[in-house]
């Protein structure tokens, strides 16, 4: 089992504040989950670091019926369960995924990748592929060059980057199908959302 000092905060009382203070709905997401899928309606799906699972929420209302994720924020695996069963959430983590290569026809993360450290972001998309049949979304903060941002005073905990461009530098074979620029009139701060298909 991998550890690193960023899961360490996610799962320290820094997590468990950040699940208290952004367990909100954003109904509005659904359509900008509407736009970035186009009309793809997958079957199963898994978010990767759901926190309470308020993605999921918004999938199903666009029609997906499996829904599964994994957090590695035992806290927050608990509120998620709460709220929907259904969801099948695991307490587990991008670099170790407990499901079968091409499970879901959907893999996703959202605010994810963001606070995963450079020296391991590979092992976690590596994961994130193995574990999608077809399809791939990344939703994260981007920047054309990897800078390094303090979170809430904590160094070594955040990096902007170009996720798109490194999503498909390690997996050429991705077909990029839709890049949207996500506001907070969408729900979002200012993030980047791409689509991308096995192909």
């Amino acid at each position: 089992m991998q550890n690193s000092s960023q899961l360490a905060l996610w799962r320290s009382e820094f997590g468990r504040s950040y699940t208290d203070r952004n367990d909100v709905a954003k109904p509005e997401r659904v359509l900008s989950w509407q736009r970035l899928l186009g009309g793809i309606v997958p079957t199963r799906a898994i978010e990767v670091g759901c926190n309470v699972g308020w993605n999921l929420t918004y999938l199903r209302e666009l029609g997906v019926q499996e829904l599964y994720a994994v957090e590695p924020q035992p806290y927050a695996v608990e509120r998620a369960r709460a709220r929907n069963p259904e969801y099948n959430v695991m307490c587990a983590t991008a670099f170790d995924l407990p499901f079968k290569d091409g499970f879901a026809d959907l893999a996703f993360t959202s605010g994810v990748l963001i606070h995963i450290a450079p020296a391991d972001i590979a092992k976690a998309m590596a994961e994130i592929y193995r574990v999608s049949r077809r399809y791939i979304v990344a939703i994260e903060y981007d920047a054309p060059a990897e800078q390094e941002i303090k979170y809430r005073g904590n160094a070594d905990s955040l990096w902007k980057r170009d996720h798109g461009g490194i999503w498909q530098a390690a997996y050429p074979s991705l077909k990029l199908l839709r890049r949207l620029e996500l506001s907070s009139l969408e729900g979002y701060d200012d993030c980047t959302a791409h689509l991308f298909e096995k192909v």
